[in-house]
């Protein structure tokens, strides 16, 4: 076991400290992945170090490599080392983490990381969580728990029930309310303004409707970091007019939330201490390897009253007293310890050093930006906000929003087949636009410099084409 477990540690150690020489994202399509592994079970057994071999080479070689410097796209995840050790240790001693006394001393680890993301939020005492699997998943929990504590005297009167978030809020957030039984109908996305932060007035206007229709307003989801842009909606004003409507108030900080850490993200997060619930997943901003969500709620008891549920087979580790069951919590009964890979990661570096790591990848967006600025062939369609930018090549001659779209997916393109970038696309006010999102601690300023240079050359060339076209 020491052998092989000392070959793995090596294989990981030697990818990690030579991602800048791999390209970032390697496909193939299905058929030839079929082709790399055999699909029948073997009935004999095969020594452990062909195994490795086999994986190595013919699979992990096609995936993407999310710890890369280069792999700006979609929210990455960068995952410190110690926080992988802790998960390898989690899943070697193989905690059941659903209830106290099974795993007494790991419960106890991920109660003390909670409360240091309560601390962090600014939540009052007697705040909790769970970590869960993602932010769908914490998303999900929440929505499920307001839905209980609504219908609890009137179960019927789900089908009444409406929840509020803005056009630019994740998909999860949507899906939690389908999968809570709202009625798809009852679930709007309120415009947004120049900032892609939810109008306040249309929301008001909103609820006002429904209630006029005779429907039950149950929920706003707040953005704390969009995806899409990065945007944190009026947190603070959200959390008054839910006061006032008397609706929970989930706050999505999946993304955003750990740059609560630095003081840039603590200015654009005000206001989140407010809210009744929280998703934030370590293992996007917090460094933590998948899988690793957090819902933070500021009365854990509105999750036990949704949740808990005592079998006569779970009548031996019922909770009493201050021992948490964390499948009181949740949807999960069998569940990973996941704190001790955060644990293990934020004791040893230290949170300065976290702390430092989210302003810096935050400072490389507003490089980024700047690079873009310079470029006369490209545009910032949305500064760089929480660590990410939008921006687009728009040569001064070319105009056709088509074309322009066009010129811009060709780019996108052309950016990810080479091998040494992956950046996503997505569409703001109706125009496509180039998004990354550096938040990993291996990217570097130069790195943002070489490719807003490549997207820039790339911008006029694209102009060049165009104009040789029109002289042809």
């Amino acid at each position: 076991m020491q052998r092989l477990g000392r070959d793995v540690a090596d294989l990981v150690a030697e990818h990690l400290a030579t991602l800048r020489e791999q390209p970032v994202l390697d496909v193939v399509d299905r058929a030839t992945a079929e082709r790399l592994i055999a699909t029948a079970p073997p009935s004999h057994g095969t020594d452990f170090d062909t195994l490795l071999a086999t994986l190595r080479e013919r699979i992990f070689a096609h995936a993407a490599r999310e710890p890369h410097p280069g792999f700006i796209a979609y929210v990455p995840s960068c995952p410190t080392f110690p926080a992988v050790l802790g998960d390898w240790l989690a899943t070697g001693f193989n905690f059941f983490a659903g209830v106290w006394p099974m795993a007494s001393g790991p419960n106890e680890v991920e109660l003390v990381v909670l409360d240091w993301f309560r601390q962090w939020l600014g939540m009052p005492e007697g705040s909790g969580g769970l970590l869960t699997s993602g932010g769908s998943n914490a998303n999900f929990t929440a929505v499920v728990a307001a839905r209980h504590e609504a219908t609890l005297a009137d179960p019927a009167s789900i089908t009444r029930l409406t929840l509020y978030m803005s056009n630019q809020t994740h998909s999860a957030s949507i899906r939690a309310a389908w999968m809570a039984g709202i009625p798809r109908e009852n679930v709007r996305l309120i415009a947004v303004d120049a900032e892609h932060r939810i109008r306040l007035d249309e929301l008001a206007d909103a609820i006002a409707a429904d209630r006029a229709k005779g429907l039950l307003p149950l929920m706003v989801v707040g953005n704390g970091g969009t995806t899409n842009t990065g945007a944190v909606d009026p947190l603070g004003e959200l959390a008054e007019l839910c006061r006032t409507e008397q609706l929970w108030l989930h706050v999505d900080a999946a993304y955003g939330g750990f740059g609560i850490l630095c003081e840039r993200g603590r200015r654009a997060l005000a206001g989140i201490e407010l809210a009744d619930s929280v998703t934030m997943d370590p293992h996007k901003w917090l460094y933590a390897p998948f899988e690793c969500g957090c819902l933070m709620v500021r009365d854990p008891r509105r999750l036990t009253e949704a949740f808990s549920i005592h079998p006569e087979f779970l009548q031996d580790v019922e909770s009493a007293g201050a021992e948490v069951n964390f499948a009181d919590y949740g949807l999960q009964l069998t569940r990973r310890a996941r704190g001790i890979k955060i644990w293990l990661s934020i004791c040893y570096y230290g949170v300065d050093a976290l702390s430092e790591a989210i302003a810096y990848s935050m400072e490389l967006a507003s490089h980024a930006e700047r690079f873009v600025r310079e470029e006369s062939s490209l545009e910032v369609l949305s500064p760089a906000t929480l660590g990410i930018l939008c921006f687009r090549a728009h040569p001064h001659d070319i105009t056709d929003p088509t074309a322009l779209d066009s010129l811009n997916e060709r780019i996108a393109n052309e950016i990810n087949a080479s091998g040494r970038w992956l950046i996503s696309t997505t569409r703001l006010a109706d125009s496509l636009s180039l998004r990354i999102c550096p938040i990993g601690f291996r990217s570097t300023i130069e790195d943002m410099k070489e490719l807003v240079h490549a997207i820039g050359s790339m911008a006029a060339g694209g102009s060049e084409r165009k104009q040789r076209a029109v002289r042809t």
